[in-house]
């Protein structure tokens, strides 16, 4: 397969998954104090919000809230993390789209952007009626940009998009507020 037919690909994958479902992940507030086990080799940890835009027709105006808290502990691989995730998808009338959480399996950190992955345990898709998404994947690549706007970016696997651990896409949606804080 050519690169540029790959990048076509992957671009589609992302398109459909992002019009299909843009949802929220719950992350600690980026000044919210450590809680429990400090002694973590890699974190995030969240809570934060963004508006859609035209970027996802017929979504445009819709509200999706974030929260991460994941980690990975001292000495071990990238490839092994743990915590959870909530992810909140609502209309601007205030109708719900989305709202599942589940656990992170994977956490890989690298300067101020950390990908997690992780399966739904929980969650419900009204808007997409008959899809399943508990035991499906997900993957969430947060950027922290030190107190300025944090960006997002996510794959569902519930609609199609592969995720593999510790896979994670660009960032990119800006968040209107909350945050992120990442470290490792």
């Amino acid at each position: 397969m050519s690169r540029r037919s790959t990048v076509k690909t992957a671009a589609r994958v992302a398109a459909v998954a992002a019009l299909c479902l843009a949802a929220t992940v719950a992350v600690v507030p980026a000044n919210a104090e450590p809680v429990g086990d400090t002694s973590s080799a890699a974190r995030v940890r969240g809570n934060a919000g963004a508006t859609l835009t035209a970027d996802f027709p017929g979504f445009e105006g819709d509200a999706v809230r974030f929260e991460v808290d994941a980690r990975t502990e001292v000495n071990s691989s990238p490839a092994h993390g743990s915590g959870h995730f909530h992810v909140t998808h609502h209309r601007p009338d205030g109708r719900l789209v989305a709202d599942f959480e589940g656990d992170i399996g994977c956490l890989a950190v690298g300067g101020g952007t950390a990908i997690a992955t992780g399966v739904i345990t929980k969650g419900e898709v009204p808007w997409f009626p008959g899809t399943e998404v508990v035991g499906t994947k997900v993957s969430l690549t947060v950027q922290d940009n030190n107190g300025r706007a944090d960006r997002l970016g996510w794959i569902w696997g519930a609609f199609g998009a592969p995720v593999s651990d510790c896979q994670g896409t660009v960032p990119f949606i800006r968040t209107g507020s909350g945050g992120f804080t990442v470290r490792g």
